[in-house]
Protein backbone atom coordinates (compact mmCIF):
# COMPACT_ATOMS: atom_id res chain seq x y z
CA UNK A 1 0.00 0.00 0.00
CA UNK A 2 2.95 2.30 0.73
CA UNK A 3 4.70 1.79 -2.32
CA UNK A 4 1.29 2.43 -4.41
CA UNK A 5 1.01 6.08 -2.94
CA UNK A 6 4.40 6.50 -3.07
CA UNK A 7 4.30 5.33 -6.74
CA UNK A 8 0.91 7.75 -7.11
CA UNK A 9 2.99 10.42 -5.78
CA UNK A 10 5.32 10.45 -7.64
CA UNK A 11 4.06 10.55 -11.13
CA UNK A 12 1.79 13.11 -9.72
CA UNK A 13 5.05 15.46 -9.07
CA UNK A 14 6.22 14.41 -12.74
CA UNK A 15 3.35 15.32 -14.40
CA UNK A 16 3.55 18.40 -12.58
CA UNK A 17 6.60 19.63 -13.34
CA UNK A 18 6.05 18.81 -17.04
CA UNK A 19 2.92 20.81 -16.81
CA UNK A 20 5.22 24.09 -15.17
CA UNK A 21 7.76 23.11 -17.98
CA UNK A 22 5.26 24.20 -20.50
CA UNK A 23 3.89 27.44 -19.53
CA UNK A 24 4.20 31.05 -20.94
CA UNK A 25 8.17 31.62 -21.88
CA UNK A 26 9.52 33.34 -19.53
CA UNK A 27 10.74 37.75 -20.36
CA UNK A 28 8.67 40.55 -21.64
CA UNK A 29 6.62 41.14 -24.70
CA UNK A 30 5.59 43.83 -25.90
CA UNK A 31 3.65 44.51 -29.06
CA UNK A 32 6.04 47.00 -31.01
CA UNK A 33 10.18 47.49 -31.09
CA UNK A 34 9.83 50.55 -29.98
CA UNK A 35 8.10 49.78 -27.22
CA UNK A 36 10.73 47.34 -25.85
CA UNK A 37 12.88 50.79 -26.04
CA UNK A 38 10.29 52.29 -23.74
CA UNK A 39 10.30 49.67 -21.49
CA UNK A 40 14.45 49.77 -21.28
CA UNK A 41 14.47 53.09 -18.91
CA UNK A 42 10.83 52.51 -17.52
CA UNK A 43 8.38 50.42 -16.45
CA UNK A 44 5.02 50.42 -17.72
CA UNK A 45 3.42 51.45 -14.70
CA UNK A 46 5.72 54.12 -14.92
CA UNK A 47 5.38 55.36 -18.54
CA UNK A 48 1.39 55.73 -17.55
CA UNK A 49 -0.47 57.53 -20.18
CA UNK A 50 2.32 57.80 -22.49
CA UNK A 51 2.02 53.61 -22.52
CA UNK A 52 0.94 53.40 -26.55
CA UNK A 53 1.57 49.70 -26.90
CA UNK A 54 0.64 46.39 -25.40
CA UNK A 55 2.67 44.57 -22.66
CA UNK A 56 2.55 40.65 -21.76
CA UNK A 57 4.44 38.72 -19.14
CA UNK A 58 3.33 35.57 -17.59
CA UNK A 59 1.75 37.85 -15.49
CA UNK A 60 -0.79 38.87 -17.90
CA UNK A 61 -1.12 41.81 -20.63
CA UNK A 62 -0.89 45.59 -19.57
CA UNK A 63 -1.98 48.40 -22.13
CA UNK A 64 -2.82 52.26 -22.20
CA UNK A 65 -6.18 51.81 -20.49
CA UNK A 66 -6.62 48.12 -18.87
CA UNK A 67 -4.90 45.72 -17.56
CA UNK A 68 -5.37 41.94 -17.83
CA UNK A 69 -4.51 39.66 -15.09
CA UNK A 70 -4.11 35.57 -16.50
CA UNK A 71 -6.14 33.54 -14.39
CA UNK A 72 -5.73 30.39 -15.96
CA UNK A 73 -2.80 29.17 -18.61
CA UNK A 74 -3.14 25.82 -19.80
CA UNK A 75 -0.51 24.06 -22.66
CA UNK A 76 -1.40 23.21 -25.92
CA UNK A 77 1.84 21.91 -26.94
CA UNK A 78 4.91 23.21 -25.61
CA UNK A 79 4.27 26.28 -27.89
CA UNK A 80 1.23 27.06 -27.76
CA UNK A 81 -1.20 28.27 -25.15
CA UNK A 82 -4.66 29.36 -23.79
CA UNK A 83 -4.77 31.79 -21.53
CA UNK A 84 -8.28 33.19 -19.42
CA UNK A 85 -7.89 36.85 -17.81
CA UNK A 86 -9.90 38.57 -15.67
CA UNK A 87 -9.11 42.14 -17.17
CA UNK A 88 -9.87 45.69 -15.75
CA UNK A 89 -10.80 48.73 -18.20
CA UNK A 90 -12.34 51.93 -17.33
CA UNK A 91 -14.49 50.88 -14.21
CA UNK A 92 -15.30 47.62 -16.14
CA UNK A 93 -14.36 44.07 -15.34
CA UNK A 94 -14.66 41.12 -18.14
CA UNK A 95 -13.34 37.91 -18.13
CA UNK A 96 -11.29 37.26 -21.70
CA UNK A 97 -9.78 34.72 -23.64
CA UNK A 98 -6.02 34.67 -25.09
CA UNK A 99 -4.58 32.30 -27.60
CA UNK A 100 -0.82 32.74 -27.36
CA UNK A 101 1.58 31.12 -30.15
CA UNK A 102 5.25 31.56 -30.03
CA UNK A 103 6.32 32.00 -33.51
CA UNK A 104 9.42 31.16 -35.53
CA UNK A 105 12.29 33.70 -33.84
CA UNK A 106 11.12 33.71 -30.25
CA UNK A 107 8.20 36.46 -31.25
CA UNK A 108 4.73 35.42 -30.06
CA UNK A 109 0.95 35.36 -31.54
CA UNK A 110 -1.67 36.55 -29.67
CA UNK A 111 -5.06 35.90 -30.64
CA UNK A 112 -7.42 37.66 -28.19
CA UNK A 113 -11.27 37.05 -27.76
CA UNK A 114 -13.23 39.68 -25.72
CA UNK A 115 -16.40 39.80 -24.99
CA UNK A 116 -18.20 42.33 -23.27
CA UNK A 117 -21.73 42.68 -22.11
CA UNK A 118 -24.09 45.00 -19.86
CA UNK A 119 -24.38 44.67 -16.38
CA UNK A 120 -27.08 42.93 -15.13
CA UNK A 121 -28.55 46.44 -13.41
CA UNK A 122 -28.71 47.49 -17.22
CA UNK A 123 -29.02 44.76 -19.08
CA UNK A 124 -32.25 44.43 -21.34
CA UNK A 125 -34.37 40.82 -21.76
CA UNK A 126 -33.97 40.52 -25.48
CA UNK A 127 -36.15 37.33 -25.34
CA UNK A 128 -38.27 38.59 -28.20
CA UNK A 129 -35.63 37.73 -31.31
CA UNK A 130 -37.23 36.71 -33.98
CA UNK A 131 -36.75 32.95 -34.94
CA UNK A 132 -35.90 34.62 -38.72
CA UNK A 133 -33.07 36.60 -37.66
CA UNK A 134 -31.33 34.03 -36.11
CA UNK A 135 -31.11 31.94 -39.63
CA UNK A 136 -27.29 30.75 -39.80
CA UNK A 137 -27.29 30.38 -43.36
CA UNK A 138 -26.94 33.79 -43.56
CA UNK A 139 -24.54 34.73 -40.70
CA UNK A 140 -21.63 34.61 -43.28
CA UNK A 141 -22.98 35.99 -46.08
CA UNK A 142 -23.99 39.56 -47.31
CA UNK A 143 -26.54 39.35 -49.76
CA UNK A 144 -26.65 42.76 -51.42
CA UNK A 145 -23.17 42.99 -52.18
CA UNK A 146 -22.94 38.69 -53.06
CA UNK A 147 -19.74 38.58 -50.96
CA UNK A 148 -18.63 36.69 -47.84
CA UNK A 149 -18.40 38.38 -44.67
CA UNK A 150 -15.46 35.70 -43.72
CA UNK A 151 -13.43 36.83 -46.71
CA UNK A 152 -10.25 38.50 -45.89
CA UNK A 153 -10.03 42.32 -46.81
CA UNK A 154 -6.84 43.42 -48.17
CA UNK A 155 -6.85 45.76 -44.66
CA UNK A 156 -6.62 42.48 -42.54
CA UNK A 157 -4.14 40.84 -44.16
CA UNK A 158 -1.97 43.84 -44.13
CA UNK A 159 -2.90 44.15 -40.05
CA UNK A 160 -2.01 40.19 -39.95
CA UNK A 161 1.08 41.53 -38.18
CA UNK A 162 -0.87 43.17 -35.42
CA UNK A 163 -0.89 40.28 -32.91
CA UNK A 164 3.00 39.79 -32.89
CA UNK A 165 4.85 40.57 -30.07
CA UNK A 166 8.37 40.93 -29.58
CA UNK A 167 10.69 39.84 -26.83
CA UNK A 168 12.15 42.38 -24.87
CA UNK A 169 15.79 41.85 -24.05
CA UNK A 170 16.06 44.17 -21.71
CA UNK A 171 13.69 45.95 -19.83
CA UNK A 172 13.63 48.13 -16.40
CA UNK A 173 12.77 45.47 -13.50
Amino acid sequence: MKRTALLVLGAWLIGTGLAAAQGLPEGTFASSKEGCSKLATKTAAELGEALDFTVLSKAGVIGSAQRCDFVNVSAHNATSWVATAFCEEQGYNYPDLFAIAEKAGGELSVTRLTTQQETYEGAADDSSANSDDLDPSEADHDEKAGTDKGAATDEQTANDDSDAYVRCDHVKP
